[in-house]
């Protein structure tokens, strides 16, 4: 019988260890090597006779709700960085740079989607936060990738709307909320966020064409993407 992760769950590996979250309990979850290795087995369609264990670890996962038996099979990726040495620690601050923004209809604009993000992060939970992002693109209309000019500009309305809202913005907040006004301009933008283990730390960005928007390039390649919405790549 195939297995698939749970549509609230998503994967990342770390070295040698798989790193879930689960958005419903708004946690991440850490797994030894061993029990990575039964995961990535039961995920990848492998049909190796687990041990009894095993079977226990399996039996685990489904009571749990991290994954569940289906028909078919479930298509998915892993971004795997088995020998990377992470990053420092993110103090991560606006992307400010020289450009004044003046108040503007557009600045609104994105205070309210601000408003709209914070609510959903604080009250309705992580689930719902993603699921916003992911209704907000419509399967049949074209997206583009904006000219880097345009993608900055809009850095600096959304970095002007964290300015006047009353509290500070985290990344995960600057980052949903330029997503979702890239979407509405019918832009091909990515919210993305990392994780390691070693030692822990979690960070969330925006990515347009495969590059970092307004951060570090380092991100990418040093962290293990566990969530990359709603412009998701999957392969089996």
């Amino acid at each position: 019988m195939p297995y698939h992760l749970s549509n609230h769950i998503y994967i990342t590996q770390f070295r040698d260890e798989l790193i879930l979250l689960d958005l419903k309990q708004d946690k991440y979850m850490i797994c030894f090597k061993e029990v990575s290795d039964v995961l990535l087995d039961l995920l990848e369609g492998k049909s190796p006779s687990f041990l009894s264990s095993e079977k226990e670890i399996i039996a685990n996962f489904i009571a749990d709700g991290i994954v569940e038996e289906k028909e078919s099979l479930y298509l998915f990726s892993i971004d795997k960085k088995e020998n990377s040495d992470g990053v420092e620690n993110v103090d991560w601050r606006l992307p400010l740079d020289m450009t004044q923004i003046p108040l503007s209809l557009e600045v609104l604009k994105a205070f309210l989607t601000l408003v709209k993000v914070n609510f959903f992060i604080k009250f309705r939970g992580f689930y719902a936060a993603i699921q916003l992002i992911k209704r907000s693109k419509k399967n049949k209309e074209n997206y583009k990738i904006p000219p880097q000019e345009e993608l900055c500009q809009l850095a600096n309305i959304v970095n002007k709307a964290c300015l006047l809202y009353p509290t500070r913005t985290k990344c995960l907040e600057w980052a949903m909320t330029f997503v979702l006004l890239a979407i509405k301009r019918h832009w091909k933008c990515n919210l993305e966020i990392g994780i390691q283990n070693y030692p822990f730390m979690a960070h969330a960005w925006v990515e347009c064409d495969g590059k970092v928007v307004m951060d570090e390039d380092s991100l990418r390649a040093g962290l293990g993407i566990i969530l990359n919405e709603p412009f998701k790549q999957e392969s089996v």
